[in-house]
């Protein structure tokens, strides 16, 4: 137990060997994160958490030869759907960012992130609260070049307090500052999110951006 708390078990998977180790050595600077012994590959990473059911996994999207993130994101979530998933990309947002948000991670991060950034994310994604830094995520599916599903003909209908908060969401904005912006409760910014979700099928925050960007209701600038 660290002194706010238990521990946060952490599962660290990339084909790349010295990304794993850079990534191990900054979590395991923090006395509230416990770095389990990171994998390599996406059948690899499913039957370590299997065994293990770490609290937060951070996946690479793209790994060869094998299962790649995206499809291990998918088979960890049918395991178990309360599992906590933050992709790492690379510096440049690479294709298969949108589908493994859509399969159901939380978050995505760069691996060349800041450590405190790394830091958070996990404490953050551990907490159940959407990680900080969304702020490019709708610009990043764009740039990825990932193609996404196409959206129904008939969108659904959103009240203009509910698009305006998403807009915000979407830009990166935290509950806080939407309320200060719009003059209102923090609890009923949460409330038209939860109705956002809802209504857009979105699980998180992440997937929500996702929509968002797939019904054309937010464009990146």
């Amino acid at each position: 137990m660290s002194a706010d708390g238990p521990v946060v078990r952490v599962l660290i998977v990339d084909d790349d060997r010295w990304t794993t180790r850079a990534i191990a050595a900054v979590l395991g600077d923090d006395p509230g994160l416990s770095v389990l012994e990171p994998e390599h590959s996406g059948e690899d990473a499913i039957s370590a958490y299997r065994a293990l059911r770490p609290d937060v996994v951070l996946m690479d999207v793209n790994m060869a030869p094998g299962m790649n993130g995206i499809d291990a994101t998918a088979e960890i979530l049918r395991l178990d759907p309360a599992a906590r998933i933050v992709l790492l990309t690379t510096v440049s947002p690479g294709p298969g960012i949108a589908r493994a948000l859509e399969a159901g991670a939380i978050a995505a991060v760069a691996k060349t992130a800041a450590e405190e950034v790394l830091v958070d994310t996990v404490h953050r994604a551990a907490a159940g609260e959407a990680p900080l830094r969304l702020g490019t995520l709708a610009e990043d599916i764009v740039i990825s070049g990932d193609v996404l599903p196409e959206a129904p003909a008939t969108a659904p209908r959103l009240t203009e307090r509910e698009r305006e908060t998403l807009r915000l969401l979407c830009q990166g904005l935290e509950y806080e500052q939407i309320a200060q912006q719009l003059c209102v409760e923090v609890s009923t910014v949460k409330s038209h999110a939860r109705s956002l979700r809802e209504k857009l099928g979105a699980a998180n925050h992440a997937q929500l951006i996702i929509q968002a960007v797939k019904h054309k209701y937010f464009t990146p600038a």
